[in-house]
């Protein structure tokens, strides 16, 4: 495994982290199970991944569990991130990033996570309306000034709430982004950018594109209810890009490597991103995750790669 300075955190991060959203049990597909999430989490520590992604609202609290449980006796060696800030109390599971609320959430996660601090914490997408109305800086601050947080940040979405938040982060608060950023997702270009310039940690979030950069889901697929692609990989949207993976699957073929090996190694060659955060269902996925470490494409291929048109949202 290879790895990156983190950012100004100074922290030395796999170039391949472990997303997991998907280990909580809810909202991608069927397959999952503890025992398959617990394989998935022993092969990444052996192939050498220390970063792990993690958010109270994954699975309703059950994907820090299974974090906090694993990496028991391994503390020292891992770097755990985790967010806090959606609601997933309420069946509409709305956003609070207001001080109390968030405070609870940091002591919550530290009691699933088994820890007393967390080397990251993120808010989970606050729009800018919450950014300016929680004053959401000044409880970053307060978290990494109480010492249960060592570096804190943003998980975003889309670019415009995130540069919001970057034009107004006027004493550095923020040292790490996380953001989705891959072949077909241009939302977050200048975002990946702007934090390179800041010396800000930048983790890639859906770099498969929610395993359509795989070659897995194609023209037709159908995701049940309850998944979280089936709103956005609309039979629309696939046919959207159907000229983009064309060039894709030309790039694929031309580099010998796996879809899905191409798509990590864009993420990794991108000037600015420190670290790509992949999901892994099961012993299989994060093998084959952990298995892109190091690789690198020619800026010919980047070149390619980068016009596709894709989408913004």
């Amino acid at each position: 495994m290879e790895y990156n300075i983190f950012g100004r955190t100074g922290m030395k991060v796999s170039d391949i982290g472990f997303g997991a959203w998907a280990i909580g049990g809810k909202g991608w597909g069927d397959g999952s199970s503890d025992r398959d999430a617990v394989e998935a989490l022993n092969v990444s520590w052996e192939k050498g991944v220390n970063l792990y992604d993690t958010c109270d609202a994954y699975g309703d609290g059950h994907s820090e569990i299974l974090i906090g449980e694993f990496l028991k006796g391994r503390r020292e060696a891992s770097v755990i991130v985790t967010k806090g800030g959606t609601n997933y109390r309420l069946p509409e599971r709305s956003k609070n990033f207001n001080r109390d609320y968030l405070m609870m959430c940091l002591e919550e996660s530290l009691g699933r996570l088994q820890t007393d601090y967390v080397d990251v914490y993120l808010l989970h997408v606050p729009d800018a309306d919450w950014q300016d109305r929680a004053a959401v800086m000044e409880t970053l601050k307060e978290m990494k000034q109480s010492g249960k947080v060592r570096f804190a940040g943003l998980a975003m979405w889309g670019a415009g709430d995130t540069m919001h938040a970057l034009e107004r982060d006027h004493d550095r608060v923020i040292d790490v982004l996380e953001c989705p950023f891959n072949i077909l997702n241009k939302s977050n270009l200048e975002v990946v950018k702007l934090a390179k310039e800041r010396n800000i940690a930048v983790m890639t979030s859906q770099p498969l594109a929610s395993g359509i950069l795989t070659g897995k889901y194609r023209e037709g697929a159908r995701f049940a209810e309850g998944d979280n692609r089936r709103g956005f990989w609309s039979e629309e949207r696939f046919e959207a890009v159907r000229p983009d993976m064309e060039i894709v699957e030309a790039c694929t073929a031309e580099t010998g490597l796996s879809m899905g090996h191409l798509a990590l190694a864009y993420n990794m060659t991108y000037p600015g991103i420190s670290c790509v955060i992949p999901g892994a269902k099961n012993a299989a996925q994060a093998l084959d995750n952990a298995a892109a470490t190091g690789l690198r494409l020619s800026s010919e291929i980047m070149e390619r790669l980068s016009s596709t048109k894709g989408f913004v949202f």
